[in-house]
C-alpha cells in the first residue's frame, strides 16, 4: 500500500467509509438506468448534515461517480417573509424555504429529463440579497446529494430516492450550536429550531419514511441504526 497525500491516509482511517460503501450500494441497486438517483441527507440543526454530504460526494467522486450537490439552504425565502408570522417555529417550519421553487426548477425536471442544465441566482440568507448564482447539471447517470432539514415532507419526499437521516438528540444539537453560534443564535435553537424539529418529526418519524438512519451523535463514529427498503410510497403532488 502507498499512500501519497496525508488527506489519502486520513480516508483509509475514516470510520463512515463502510457506510458511504453501503450507500453506493443501494444506490447502484435502485438507480434506473434513464434517470438521475437523488439521494436526501436529513437531520435536525446541528446534526452534522453538510459536512456527511460533503463527505459522502467526495466518496462517490472518488468512486468515479457523477454527482451534483444541491442545498436547501440555497432556496431561503426573503427575511420579511421568513419571520412574518408572529410563531418563529412555524415560521422556521413553514416559511423559510421555497419549496415551490426548488420542485419547479430543479426536482420535477429531475423527475422528466435525462440530462439538463441551469443556472440560479439564488438568495444569500445572511445578507438577504439575491447575488448567489449557482450553476446545475444532470444527466442519467448523475448521483444527486440533497441536504438540507426538513427533506421528508409530503412536498418533497417523493423526489427522493433514498432517503438517510442523520439521528442526533436535541441535547447534542444544542452542544454544537453552543461551540460555533453566538448566545442569541443559541436562544433561537430552544425556542425556534427545535421547537420546529420536533413538530417535523412528529409527522414524519425517520423510522417509518427514511430508508436508513444513521445515529451521528458522534459524528467521527456514526452507527447505522436501521436500514429498510420502500417505506415511501407517496407520489410527487
Amino acid at each position: 500500500l502507498t499512500i501519497n497525500r496525508f488527506d489519502e491516509l486520513l480516508s483509509i482511517f475514516d470510520r463512515r467509509l463502510p457506510i458511504f460503501e453501503r450507500i453506493l450500494k443501494e444506490a447502484k441497486n435502485k438507480k434506473a438506468k434513464n434517470k438521475a438517483f437523488v439521494i436526501g441527507i436529513n437531520g435536525i440543526d446541528g446534526a452534522g448534515k453538510t459536512r456527511f454530504a460533503e463527505s459522502l460526494e467526495k466518496f462517490l467522486i472518488s468512486r468515479g461517480c457523477e454527482t451534483q450537490a444541491i442545498y436547501l439552504d440555497d432556496f431561503h425565502n426573503p427575511r420579511s417573509f421568513r419571520y412574518a408570522g408572529d410563531n418563529q417555529a412555524e415560521n422556521y417550519y413553514n416559511r423559510s424555504f421555497n419549496i415551490n421553487l426548488i420542485v419547479a426548477k430543479l426536482l420535477a425536471p429531475l423527475r422528466q429529463k435525462r440530462r439538463f442544465s441551469t443556472k440560479l441566482t439564488v438568495l444569500d440568507w445572511r445578507t438577504d440579497k439575491y447575488d448567489i448564482e449557482r450553476e446545475y447539471s444532470f444527466n442519467q447517470n448523475t448521483i444527486v446529494i440533497f441536504e438540507g432539514v426538513f427533506l421528508f415532507r409530503r412536498e418533497l419526499a417523493p423526489y427522493i430516492d433514498y432517503k438517510i437521516f442523520l439521528e442526533t438528540p436535541f441535547e447534542e444539537s444544542l452542544k454544537r450550536s453552543g461551540t460555533r453560534d453566538s448566545g442569541d443564535t443559541i436562544s433561537k435553537y430552544e425556542s425556534k429550531y427545535l421547537p420546529a424539529q420536533a413538530k417535523y418529526l412528529e409527522e414524519y418519524p425517520p423510522d417509518k419514511v427514511a430508508d436508513m438512519v444513521i445515529d451521528n451523535t458522534d459524528w467521527e463514529y456514526p452507527v447505522i441504526k436501521s436500514e429498510e427498503k420502500n417505506r415511501d410510497t407517496t407520489k410527487p403532488l
